[in-house]
Protein backbone atom coordinates (compact mmCIF):
# COMPACT_ATOMS: atom_id res chain seq x y z
CA UNK A 1 0.00 0.00 0.00
CA UNK A 2 1.10 3.55 -0.55
CA UNK A 3 0.94 6.31 2.06
CA UNK A 4 -2.48 7.57 0.95
CA UNK A 5 -3.93 4.06 1.15
CA UNK A 6 -2.47 3.52 4.64
CA UNK A 7 -4.03 6.79 5.80
CA UNK A 8 -7.43 5.83 4.39
CA UNK A 9 -7.34 2.47 6.17
CA UNK A 10 -6.28 4.18 9.41
CA UNK A 11 -9.10 6.73 9.02
CA UNK A 12 -11.60 3.88 8.54
CA UNK A 13 -10.37 2.11 11.69
CA UNK A 14 -10.52 5.33 13.74
CA UNK A 15 -14.07 6.03 12.58
CA UNK A 16 -15.12 2.44 13.36
CA UNK A 17 -13.65 2.74 16.86
CA UNK A 18 -15.48 6.04 17.41
CA UNK A 19 -18.77 4.53 16.24
CA UNK A 20 -18.30 1.44 18.41
CA UNK A 21 -17.64 3.62 21.45
CA UNK A 22 -20.87 5.57 20.95
CA UNK A 23 -23.30 2.80 20.09
CA UNK A 24 -24.42 -0.71 20.89
CA UNK A 25 -22.52 -1.98 17.86
CA UNK A 26 -19.89 -4.61 18.56
CA UNK A 27 -16.83 -5.04 16.43
CA UNK A 28 -16.40 -8.23 14.47
CA UNK A 29 -12.75 -7.58 13.68
CA UNK A 30 -10.60 -10.53 14.73
CA UNK A 31 -7.44 -9.83 16.71
CA UNK A 32 -5.05 -11.77 14.52
CA UNK A 33 -1.31 -12.11 15.12
CA UNK A 34 -0.53 -8.99 13.04
CA UNK A 35 -3.04 -6.80 14.91
CA UNK A 36 -1.82 -8.21 18.24
CA UNK A 37 1.73 -7.10 17.36
CA UNK A 38 0.45 -3.63 16.47
CA UNK A 39 -1.50 -3.34 19.73
CA UNK A 40 1.59 -4.34 21.72
CA UNK A 41 3.72 -1.72 19.93
CA UNK A 42 1.16 1.02 20.60
CA UNK A 43 0.77 0.05 24.26
CA UNK A 44 4.55 -0.02 24.69
CA UNK A 45 4.79 3.45 23.13
CA UNK A 46 7.23 2.32 20.48
CA UNK A 47 5.81 2.30 17.00
CA UNK A 48 8.58 1.49 14.59
CA UNK A 49 8.58 2.02 10.85
CA UNK A 50 8.05 -1.15 8.87
CA UNK A 51 10.44 -1.33 5.96
CA UNK A 52 8.17 -3.73 4.12
CA UNK A 53 4.43 -4.03 4.56
CA UNK A 54 3.35 -7.59 5.08
CA UNK A 55 0.89 -9.28 7.38
CA UNK A 56 3.37 -12.14 7.47
CA UNK A 57 5.98 -10.11 9.41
Amino acid sequence: MNVDQHLKVAQWHIEQARLHATSEHTCGCPVNEHYHKIIQEVEAGKIEEELSCSVDN
